[in-house]
């Protein structure tokens, strides 16, 4: 994709994941949205962009969050790696199984996350979080990421995406 298809996802990340999906919380849990989209990436470019975009978006996720600076950073780029490669090899963009893939992606990368808390703070309840909190998430993520698939694919923005050059007429 395009440099400028990335500064565009990058600037609206935050206030879109802030704002709009705000009223699609259930009990306090809402979808990421930049992990939905990084999957998207990742089905659509190579493994290495896909990873370097990862890296980016979980950098500026950690500066906005005031959390662990670099944490998400990584496990969004082993994220955007992992969907480059399946995308690559596996992975048609229409299929229904991106949703199992992309919850078990957030699932996975909340678990590290919890298990690096964990070790780096002490005792967290970490069986209440993996039920309460990171797998309703990850089921509602992978939704999310369906849908997303669904209504580019409708609208013909994945053609435009993928396409490397775009034809001037004369």
């Amino acid at each position: 994709m395009k440099s400028h298809f990335y500064l565009i996802i990058l600037l609206l990340l935050i206030p879109f994941q802030a704002s709009l999906l705000d009223p699609l919380s259930l009990g306090g849990i809402k979808p990421d949205l930049a992990l939905a989209l990084l999957y998207i990436v990742g089905l659509l470019t190579s493994p290495a962009e896909a990873m370097i975009a990862g890296m980016g978006v979980g950098l500026l996720q950690d500066i906005g969050s005031a959390s662990l600076i670099g944490l998400t950073g990584l496990t969004r780029g082993v994220v955007g790696l992992s969907a480059g490669l399946l995308g690559k090899q596996v992975l048609d963009i229409r299929s229904p199984t991106n949703s199992i893939f992309l919850a078990l992606f957030s699932l996975l990368e909340g678990i590290f996350i919890t298990l690096f808390v964990q070790v780096y703070y002490g005792s967290v309840p970490f069986f209440s979080i993996l039920t309460g909190r990171l797998l309703p998430q990850a089921i509602y993520t992978g939704i999310l990421g369906v849908v997303l698939l669904q209504l580019m694919n409708r609208k013909d923005v994945i053609a435009v995406l993928r396409r490397e050059t775009v034809q001037k007429e004369l």
